[in-house]
């Protein structure tokens, strides 16, 4: 009898180690996660609050709040309800820094209608071709004192990822893909803070009968679209 009390009791311990185990484990998850980027950009600081955090990402509801350097007081809050932040080692969230198919950051600043002035990519989940992630385009207002959202150019952050930005020649790049076999790259000028299609792209190695794949080049001259076509040798 005493040794089957000493069993039971062994087993209550053992079930409540483990049940506390898995609300510490829970609580870890999904605790609310505050973050302050003081070098995402030379004129101001954004702290990022988010719902659930582990180990290697974070995602939920976020609000993100934009200070002027120095200040205590946001002159802007951006709330989304879903975001998805990649943690690099130190637990520091990604900023500025996008690799296709590898890095992917929260928040991208660049002038993306190029008037010289600094905008603002958040990323607001995993929206993007794949599950990548997606991106909301805030714009700098003077007139408004403050980021106003972009729809046009927030489309173009739903492909594989953000899009590349060429601040020589003043376009954005989307990629896209439909499995092993099918790319598309897209070019943009902006005109009027207004993305315009300028270069389309497709290689196409879809046919399971050929040896090659066929390369499909469209750019627009002056308002008129030109096609070409080419074959390159498919490496095995």
């Amino acid at each position: 009898m005493g040794k089957a009390r000493r069993n039971d009791a062994s087993a209550a311990v053992t079930m409540k180690s483990a049940l506390l185990i898995i609300l510490i484990t829970a609580t870890s998850i999904t605790a609310q996660k505050t973050f302050e980027l003081k070098n995402a950009s030379k004129y101001f600081d954004v702290k990022v609050r988010v719902a659930k955090c582990d180990d290697e990402y974070c995602s939920g509801h976020a609000t993100f709040s934009f200070y002027k350097k120095g200040s205590s007081t946001p002159y802007q809050v951006i709330d989304l309800p879903d975001t998805q932040i990649q943690l690099k080692s130190g637990g520091k969230p990604l900023v500025n820094d996008t690799l296709l198919y590898d890095e992917q950051s929260v928040i991208d600043i660049g002038d993306y209608n190029f008037d010289g002035m600094e905008d603002v990519a958040i990323c607001s989940g995993s929206n993007g071709s794949y599950g990548m992630p997606s991106y909301n385009i805030y714009l700098s207002s003077r007139a408004a004192g403050k980021f106003v959202y972009d729809p046009a150019l927030s489309r173009l952050g739903r492909h594989l990822g953000m899009f590349t930005v060429d601040k020589k020649n003043k376009t954005l790049e989307t990629f896209d893909k439909s499995g092993c076999c099918w790319h598309i790259t897209e070019r943009y000028k902006v005109v009027n803070s207004r993305p315009v299609k300028v270069f389309e792209e497709v290689e196409d190695a879809t046919d399971p009968n050929s040896s090659r794949t066929k390369i499909t080049t469209k750019t627009l001259v002056s308002g008129r679209w030109k096609t070409s076509v080419r074959y390159e040798k498919i490496q095995r």
